[in-house]
């Protein structure tokens, strides 16, 4: 019987873009299923938009998935790893932990690491990181798709403030960086004003 791969793909999905979406067509061929988890807290402190707002875009982002050749999952355990211990932040040495754990022995846990998190500088911030590559390994995907998070709250600041004429040239902008399902749903949620 050969052994399953689970990818763990953690990010803040704040929103998640089109660049998330090249990290999952990029890692998909090499697992079974791909395990995609919202961050409960940033671990470098920056402000998010709050965990439920995030899995319901998250929700639309995998609804718009093109077919992959493995599964697509949502999976909170770090919002549910918080809630465990709120004094403790939720580090991915201890996620992975869990998750091995949870799958083992019928599947081989590996982390998915983006461009932005694989640079030496930020990868050696993760807390055990030397750990985790030989513990789990990494599946590191190369950027593609140079589109980032920030530049979609940036984007879509300017839309809620721009005058008509202008909206419809962001709003094509957007559409290029966000999938539909995601776009409209914070157009419809109004999200990401500030």
């Amino acid at each position: 019987m050969t052994q399953d791969s689970i990818g763990v793909f953690g990010s803040a999905f704040n929103p998640p873009t089109c660049g998330h979406l090249d990290a999952i067509k990029q890692a998909a061929p090499h697992f079974t299923t791909i395990l995609l988890l919202p961050a409960a807290a940033h671990a470098f402190n920056k402000q998010m938009l709050d965990f439920h707002s995030r899995l319901a875009l998250l929700k639309c982002f995998v609804k718009d998935l093109p077919k992959l050749s493995c599964k697509i999952e949502i999976c909170g355990i770090e919002q549910d790893m918080l809630s465990n211990h709120p004094q403790k932040p939720v580090y991915t040495y201890d996620v992975l932990k869990l998750l091995s754990e949870q799958y083992a022995p019928s599947a081989k846990v590996q982390f998915i690491l983006g461009p932005d998190n694989a640079k030496p500088e930020i990868w050696q911030k993760f807390y055990k990181a030397d750990e985790i590559k030989q513990q789990w390994g990494t599946f590191v995907v190369q950027e593609q798709e140079a589109v980032r998070s920030t530049l979609a709250r940036e984007k879509l600041q300017s839309f809620y403030k721009a005058e008509d004429e202008k909206r419809t040239h962001i709003h094509q902008q957007l559409s290029k960086i966000l999938t539909p399902g995601v776009l409209h749903y914070i157009q419809q949620h109004q999200l990401y004003q500030a």
